[in-house]
């Protein structure tokens, strides 16, 4: 009798021969991208020994690395045919084969047709480089496994998400929608989270907190997104990371797998737990990126009707009024935690607390810049010479950021205030920031120049308050107060 691992692999092998169109799709995609990469001689030849590289056909990356996934979702259908397709069902659950064989020679044929290719390919790419190139091997190297691992965690977080939504669901329109959902939702939600319960909120400066939601892509169907960014050790760490983290919870959704059988098939929801997760993610995510930019208001009507045809279509039963008023009841209940939750926020300053300003110390550059609601901004500066060094000692630095906090400790919170907030996300309202930061060159615009130290503090005032900060910064005389209008400024960002 055969060993459970020589089954599955015979299965496994079964299953690739049947499938082979989709493997000769995916190798003729990567060779396609192949081609198109080595093509292009900027993504090699524009690199440097600096660590401020970047890559430079990041966008040509995003078509290639989405491609490349779309090939897996086909495949990851094909294989697990039987969870949507009820005559498929009826054959694969009449075989002697049990659960844990079947699953898991899936996951063996999606690795031969879809991840083998991707790493093939990435190697051939990788030797090709060195040959056609005078650039050292760490230099390559590093680009080499950026461009492999961007592909492999797509690829890998695709897969995830399409066979989760595989073993969760019985019919293919709710494999489709869920697993939109669910992508879309889960690389966008912590920065929109950010957004509009934290940095809104926070004395800390924006690109301060919102840097941190982006090394979340790395973890999403779109980690390409941060080879804008440039190309260093800790992204490939983030990446691998990504990859692992991807492949073990692929192989523990056997454990869910293993609890559905071929009646589950032709259902909306097998779990009815997983289209509650589905409703909750996608409700937070549309609700806090409007409480983020509160223009898109229209979308909240947008994502109950939304809300309520997914409960519709998904019913077990017929829907009567009681039923109806009652997911109209379970709309409210989420919208109301997730704004008690946006309102604590704003009553705790968006959980980050006060600026730790024991680290103060002598600074290069000083931006200051308080605002009122009227149509001036009063906007200062010390940084006027180039070539200058220091123009900020620690005693001043002190003095000026003393100025901030004091106005911190005076600012009043109220219901109408929280609105005011919400309103006024971008350049609007009374509030007051300053900027501290420190250079690792003289030359501001060296390609190697870059902040080593810096302090962001943003302050949202009265108007009252906002003018007595701006008062106590002009009496100030190592500060050089600048009138700039506020229109011309609005106009500058936007």
């Amino acid at each position: 009798m055969l060993s459970a691992a020589k089954r599955i692999s015979r299965t496994s092998n079964r299953d690739l021969k049947a499938n082979s169109l989709f493997f000769i799709i995916t190798n003729l995609v990567l060779f396609v991208n192949y081609i198109v990469q080595m093509s292009i001689r900027n993504f090699i030849t524009y690199y440097n020994e600096s660590i401020t590289n970047y890559y430079q056909g990041y966008v040509i990356a995003y078509i290639g690395v989405a491609a490349v996934a779309l090939c897996g979702v086909f495949t990851v259908f094909a294989l697990f045919h039987e969870s949507y397709s009820k005559s498929h069902a009826d054959l694969a659950y009449s075989l002697p084969a049990g659960a844990k064989e079947r699953f898991f020679s899936k996951l063996c044929t999606l690795v031969k047709l879809h991840i083998l290719p991707v790493v093939f390919w990435n190697i051939i790419q990788f030797i090709s480089t060195i040959i056609t190139t005078d650039l050292s091997l760490k230099i390559l190297s590093r680009y080499a496994a950026v461009l492999f691992l961007t592909e492999l965690s797509t690829c890998l977080f695709v897969d995830l998400v399409v066979i989760l939504c595989l073993v969760c669901c019985g019919r293919l329109a709710e494999v489709i929608y869920t697993a939109v959902i669910i992508t879309a939702c889960e690389a966008i939600l912590p920065r929109c989270i950010v957004l509009s319960s934290i940095s809104i909120f926070s004395t800390r400066g924006s690109d301060d907190i919102e840097i941190i939601t982006d090394k979340w892509f790395a973890w999403s169907a779109f980690p390409a997104y941060l080879m804008d960014n440039g190309y260093s050790n800790a992204l490939v760490l983030m990446l691998m990371g990504s990859s692992l983290l991807s492949a073990a919870l692929i192989c523990l959704l056997y454990f869910i797998y293993k609890k559905r059988d071929g009646r589950a098939t032709g259902k909306p929801f097998v779990f009815t737990a997983f289209r509650e997760i589905v409703l909750i993610l996608g409700i937070v995510t549309v609700t806090t990126y409007v409480l983020s930019d509160p223009d898109n208001i229209v979308l909240l009507p947008v994502v109950l009707l939304s809300y309520l045809l997914i409960r519709i279509f998904s019913a077990k039963s017929t829907l009567t009024i009681a039923k109806f008023v009652k997911w109209i009841a379970v709309f409210a209940v989420y919208m109301i935690m997730i704004f008690a939750f946006n309102f604590i926020s704003y009553l705790c300053d968006g959980f980050a607390g006060k600026p730790d300003l024991s680290v103060l110390t002598d600074y290069d550059d000083v931006w200051v810049w308080v605002q009122t609601d009227e149509d001036i901004m009063t906007y200062t500066s010390s940084y006027k010479n180039p070539e200058g060094r220091k123009t900020l000692t620690k005693e001043q630095a002190e003095q000026l950021t003393d100025i901030y906090i004091k106005a911190l400790d005076s600012r009043e919170k109220s219901f109408s205030d929280y609105i005011d907030c919400l309103k006024n996300r971008n350049l609007a309202g009374n509030f007051a920031s300053i900027t501290l930061y420190t250079r690792n060159s003289d030359d501001i615009y060296s390609d190697n120049n870059s902040i080593i130290d810096v302090i962001d503090i943003d302050v949202r005032l009265t108007k009252s308050s906002a003018e007595q900060v701006a008062e106590e910064i002009k009496a100030l005389d190592f500060i050089s107060p600048e009138q700039i209008s506020y229109l011309e400024t609005k106009e500058f960002y936007h």
